[in-house]
């Protein structure tokens, strides 16, 4: 399902070299390193948020490795979540089906079935900000289901949750990889996965 091959990459101070990973469909993966490994860069890499200097992305079989990010079969949740402030819950929601030139009445029965599934249909007109973490947390997630990914790329997602928000994106998380997504799951906290990932992965910095 995803096959990353040999990919290299500099930022900075900061180096990847020969990175390698393969994940078949359904799997839930946790990479585990400290901060400054490079954790999220890999990430950005997957979704192609960064241009790899070198190596290989590989998706159900197709070679990705220089597909812009809006057209590959991946959706990542970034740690901030990286909300649009100017928008509502509808519309930031909406958005990549927008940019993908899909029609108006797909993208309202998607947006709404979707909302409905993470119970945030009650929140569709509210702006970003007048929303709790773990409601914010919930439309980002939507957003980023919303174009039905293959590969799920989540990037600290319970490190700002206090405990009781904690346990129920854990449950979350469970339902999203129940229907057969592929999950690659950055943290630096092993505790967070032990009920998650069937996989561990652990980079050095």
């Amino acid at each position: 399902m995803l096959s990353c091959r040999n990919m290299q990459y500099s930022v900075g101070d900061f180096t990847l070299r020969d990175f390698s990973l393969d994940l078949t469909k359904g799997d839930y993966c946790a990479l585990l390193g400290p901060s400054g490994s490079g954790k999220t860069v890999i990430l950005e890499l997957i979704a192609g948020l960064r241009p790899l200097k070198k190596g290989s992305v590989y998706i159900n079989g197709k070679d990705h490795t220089h597909t812009p990010a809006q057209h590959r079969p991946v959706g990542i949740l970034f740690q901030d979540y990286a909300l649009f402030p100017h928008m509502t819950v509808f519309q930031n929601i909406s958005y990549p089906l927008k940019i993908r030139g899909k029609e108006r009445s797909e993208i309202e029965k998607t947006v709404n079935a979707l909302a409905a599934e993470l119970d945030i249909s009650r929140h569709l007109n509210r702006m970003p900000g007048t929303l709790s973490g773990g409601e914010k947390q919930r439309v980002a997630l939507a957003r980023t289901l919303v174009i039905h990914p293959l590969v799920l790329l989540l990037d600290e997602p319970l490190s700002a949750l206090d405990a009781p928000l904690r346990e129920s994106s854990v449950t979350l998380l469970k339902n999203v990889s129940a229907k057969g997504i592929t999950i690659l799951h950055v943290t630096h906290d092993p505790s967070e996965v032990i009920t998650l990932a069937g996989r561990r992965i652990s980079i050095a910095p």
